[in-house]
């Protein structure tokens, strides 16, 4: 279980974070949801170790990250950021930083690109091999900043089911998105940003329920039901 509580985050005056209190358990996926700037990305980062003087507290399983040393915080998570670093290398070599990472591209259907080379690939194929380096690090966190921005279908069907096997697997994940249906129909729990601040946290029936999305986004629910019969909600 990681519990955070009045996390807050400030560089060079500029407050970023502002008293964010919020509970994940392990085997569940988290939506995390803002508009931009709302501070998705200064959240994960806070919790993956990027900004060492935060105030407020993030615990894993009741240890304060800050008494972690640097070794040992490694183990606890695993990041996918949203701007991927360029390597010319090749995606074998890659991905042998990690034993299972071959693996893991493998079981992502995409062996293939093992023999290429990282800055020769699609933006698509990048975003796979990345996802891959940050499934093949045990941790008890899996971060993914935006995994699914300018994918195709195929690619985020298989970024969807390799969030799932995580969860499933005991894992805590935290997913950041824009597409609120895919988030509805993915996440157990939401925590949704707006400048800096906590205005939603809970799971899928209490959003609903809260109206949160109206309020925040301003968007209007519909309802309709697919061919076989089932009623689905849509934002617009």
């Amino acid at each position: 279980m990681i519990e955070i509580s009045n996390l807050s985050v400030s560089v060079k005056d500029r407050v970023l974070l502002n008293g964010i209190s919020a509970v994940m358990e392990d085997g569940k996926i988290y939506a995390l949801l803002g508009e931009n700037g709302s501070g998705k990305s200064t959240f994960i980062r806070a919790l993956t170790s990027y900004f060492p003087d935060y105030s407020g507290s993030i615990a894993f399983d009741g240890r304060e990250l800050k008494t972690f040393r640097q070794k040992e915080r490694e183990k606890l998570h695993s990041l996918l950021p949203q701007m991927l670093p360029h390597f010319d290398i090749s995606v074998s070599s890659f991905l042998s930083m990690y034993p299972d990472g071959k693996k893991e591209l493998s079981k992502l259907g995409l062996g293939y690109l093992l023999e290429e080379r990282m800055n020769t690939l699609s933006g698509g194929e990048k975003e796979m091999v990345f996802l891959a380096f940050a499934l093949s690090r045990s941790a008890q966190l899996y971060a993914f900043d935006e995994p699914e921005a300018g994918l195709d279908a195929m690619y985020k069907e298989k970024t969807e089911n390799a969030v799932r096997r995580l969860a499933e697997g005991g894992k805590t994940v935290l997913v950041s998105f824009h597409d609120i249906g895919r988030a509805l129909r993915i996440a157990d729990g939401f925590i949704i940003l707006s400048h800096g601040e906590l205005v939603f946290s809970g799971n899928r029936e209490e959003l609903l329920d809260d109206n949160a999305i109206e309020r925040i986004f301003g968007l209007k629910r519909a309802l309709f039901t697919d061919e076989n019969g089932e009623k689905h909600i849509l934002f617009i």
